[in-house]
């Protein structure tokens, strides 16, 4: 089986489940060098040069349709992507990036109106053997697993985001850190430091501050692997 293609080279988003299992059935046990060569993909000019290659290659194998909209990454199916670059034991190298997390016109958002709530309902990780000193002919996908949340789960995601938020909106942006939250974290987001967002200050004042994101702690997404690959 192949890649089914648009006639501009772009991936038809795929119709059902069975045809995304089709896909990723496919993309398994191959290098990003050969999934590269089916998507007829350039490749960076090295692996220095390649952050998040992995995952954009990925998400065109698949046929990925929501590009970097605030829903799931296919959303006919409500299901989003993340790669999980790992190694020859499956252990994540890095924490997970979830989505951006919003810290202006946020008085009424709660964790179910939240992007991090639609991108987390039904997550389909995909696994890369990704050690920093392989090239991309050995970086190989693994496997993959679809995670749902439990209500266990989701209240413990749900307390998280409070206690998260409640620091943002009291103006106290600044002092979370990623020590705060069993499951997920609040990190500064960006490629440098010049990128700034507005934000409440601790006195009610509007102030500037590195945009945020939510990530998925390395030590979940590691208990999430175990569960659902090496227990198998």
């Amino acid at each position: 089986m192949g890649l089914s293609k648009q006639q501009n080279n772009q991936i038809f988003p795929p119709e059902n489940f069975e045809e995304l299992i089709n896909r990723l059935n496919f993309i398994v046990g191959k290098s990003l060098t050969q999934l590269a060569e089916s998507a007829n993909v350039p490749m960076p000019i090295d692996t220095l040069h390649g952050k998040g290659f992995a995952g954009e290659l990925i998400e065109k194998c698949l046929g990925a349709s929501a590009a970097n909209q605030s829903i799931p990454d296919f959303p006919e199916l409500g299901v989003e992507l993340k790669t999980i670059p790992v190694d020859d034991s499956l252990s994540p190298l890095e924490s997970t990036f979830l989505c951006y997390a919003p810290l202006n016109d946020i008085r009424h958002y709660t964790f179910e109106s939240s992007p991090l709530y639609s991108k987390i309902t039904r997550v389909l990780f995909v696994l890369v053997r990704a050690s920093r000193d392989l090239d991309f002919n050995d970086r190989i996908v693994l496997g993959y697993f679809f995670y749902t949340p439990s209500m266990e789960e989701l209240n413990i995601l749900r307390n998280d985001f409070n206690e998260l938020y409640e620091m943002v909106k009291t103006g106290n942006v600044e002092r979370i850190t990623a020590r705060i939250g069993q499951i997920i974290q609040m990190r500064p987001k960006g490629a440098n430091g010049k990128v700034l967002t507005e934000c409440i200050g601790p006195n009610g004042e509007i102030i500037r501050t590195r945009p945020r994101g939510f990530y998925m702690r390395r030590a979940y997404t590691k208990k999430l692997i175990q569960q659902n690959i090496l227990a198998h």
